[in-house]
């Protein structure tokens, strides 16, 4: 027969179990070399990680340039359905994601003339400074992250384009 346990001493048991994985985990995190930082400035985690890296910031003004003047590729590292709802004006699709899915395309950026714009949604996304550094071990050392992406670009109330990728 078994033994019936009483709620009082199944909650208190709980209690410390719950206790024990979190200073376990509180542990493991303080020793760890890629520890979760208990404060940090995560709006601004992305900017301070490609300064970090050496990777050249673009400002909405630049961007707005490189549209006038056509100088620079323009490169979404967003999902492809991200894409295809709205995107930068001539901005081609690279998804960090899939990268490998679009070998075309990766020899189109390594390819272009000027540095390549890169961007994604907004400055907590980290897919265009993660595409950067990808395009970077490939050989092109002069990419640059657009920081604001979209959602600077939306709030500015600036023009947009939709579709998939020809």
């Amino acid at each position: 027969m078994s033994k019936k346990v009483p709620l009082r001493e199944t909650a208190r048991n709980a209690f410390i179990l719950i206790v024990a994985a979190i200073l376990w985990a509180g542990g493991v995190n303080m020793v760890h070399p890629k520890r979760i930082s208990w404060v940090e400035d995560w709006g601004n985690r992305v900017e301070a990680q490609a300064v970090r890296e050496n990777i050249a910031l673009v400002q909405l003004s630049e961007v707005i340039r490189v549209l006038r003047e056509d100088s620079r590729l323009l490169v979404d590292a967003r999902p492809v359905a991200d894409y295809a709802r709205s995107h930068l004006p001539g901005a081609v699709s690279l998804p960090f994601e899939a990268m490998a899915m679009h070998p075309e395309v990766i020899v189109q950026v390594l390819s272009s003339p000027g540095a390549p714009v890169l961007y994604c949604s907004g400055p907590e996304c980290d897919d265009s400074l993660l595409l950067a550094l990808e395009l970077r071990k490939l050989g092109r050392a002069d990419v640059a992250v657009f920081i604001g992406g979209m959602e600077l670009w939306r709030s500015e109330l600036l023009a947009v384009e939709e579709g998939a990728a020809q």
